[in-house]
């Protein structure tokens, strides 16, 4: 029997040298010296007209005016001073229930315990900007239309008693930057401002939310006008409920969620008195009722607001020199009830500390402001 052939022997691979030798780097380096070349060479030649299809960069909008800071139209750019603009958008289309949450975004700004206004004691929903003298007695000045809206008795915000659909911009100025406002502005001054009534067009919206913890809430505003365009009427209104979370992370038996409740509705009436006069004249009622995490614990809190601005301009500024001037009066009753209780360490148990049955507060005030020059 023949022998059968013996096996040939298996090819060795050949070898690759690796990425990192000294060979393929010139092989890469004149791989893109060639890559130039070519594309320089078919680039159009001078006088040559080329169309592109990209889509263009956006116009940039130039940056808002701000009032706050000297009562006046500014460029923030051309301010000393730290500020921060919420457009009506951002405050429309922020997820948030309430106004001070849409407010942090602004890294200056937080309340005195750093929780929302749905589950902080009304006491300790102080302003803090910049964190310039945290406490429940907001160090910060927080304004309506140029009218406060701290409360007269603790100095705190009651930030569910604040429309949000009307307002046209917030402003923000931070640190003690804004002394055209007074002493009350130590850390700065929150600016609400509300949309022009006259001239904006009839219309109106509603809206309605539902969530966790049986959250819910509605609303509704209307802009009206009569057919002369020397009326113009805006109402709002809104409600809100929730059951709450517990505040804190053991409870015990003693604990309760943080149960909220608050309504409120306002009227404004704006008048075309002249061709350069105009009178706005406003008048809110709000009620808010809350628990605080156990039985007893609980506050209440009530307010009615009216106030009126006249305000215009000269037919001939140039013969007075005053190029705006404004007058300002308003009023405001409120009363607080709260309880405290002190609770033992099994959290079973509490121990009513303190009872405000009846704070009432009242305020009243008037400004009168002109600017002239440029």
């Amino acid at each position: 029997m023949p022998a059968l052939p013996a096996p040939r022997p298996a090819r060795a691979k050949p070898s690759v040298p690796a990425l990192t030798h000294p060979t393929w780097h010139a092989i890469f380096a004149a791989a893109c010296i060639l890559g130039e070349l070519t594309s320089s060479s078919f680039a159009a030649p001078p006088g040559t007209t080329v169309t592109d299809d990209s889509p263009r960069e956006a116009v940039q909008p130039l940056p808002p005016m701000v009032v706050t800071a000297t009562r006046m139209p500014q460029d923030p750019a051309t301010l000393a001073l730290a500020t921060d603009v919420f457009a009506a958008a951002a405050l429309r289309d922020a997820p948030a229930l309430t106004l001070d949450d849409t407010l942090r975004r602004s890294a200056a700004f937080s309340l005195f315990r750093r929780s929302g206004s749905l589950t902080a004691n009304p006491t300790a929903q102080g302003v803090s900007l910049r964190g310039i003298g945290p406490s429940g007695a907001s160090r910060a000045l927080v304004l309506l239309d140029g009218i406060p809206v701290n409360d007269p008795f603790g100095g705190w915000v009651a930030w569910t008693k604040l429309p949000t659909t009307s307002l046209s911009r917030v402003e923000i100025v931070r640190g003690g930057g804004s002394p055209a406002w007074g002493g009350a502005s130590l850390g700065g001054v929150v600016h609400l401002l509300s949309a022009p009534l006259l001239d904006a067009a009839p219309g109106g919206a509603v809206s309605a939310t539902l969530g966790d913890f049986r959250t819910r809430a509605a609303g509704a505003s209307a802009t009206l006008a009569t057919p002369s365009a020397r009326d113009a009427f805006r109402l709002d209104a809104a409600a809100f409920a929730t059951d709450g979370v517990r505040l804190v992370r053991a409870p015990g038996a003693i604990d309760t969620p943080a149960d909220s409740e608050h309504r409120r509705g306002g009227l404004t009436w704006a008048h075309r008195v002249s061709a350069t006069t105009t009178l706005n004249a406003t008048a809110r009622a709000w009620r808010e009722e809350r628990g605080n995490g156990t039985p007893y614990q609980r506050n209440a809190s009530e307010e009615l607001f009216a106030s009126a601005t006249l305000a215009g301009t000269p037919a001939d500024a140039s013969a007075y020199g005053v190029s705006a001037w404004s007058v300002t009066l308003y009023a405001q009753d409120q009363d607080f009830r709260s309880t405290f209780s002190s609770v033992n360490a099994a959290r079973t148990a509490e121990t009513p500390a303190s009872d405000q049955y009846a704070v009432p507060s009242t305020a009243a005030g008037a400004s009168a402001q002109a600017t002239w020059g440029d």
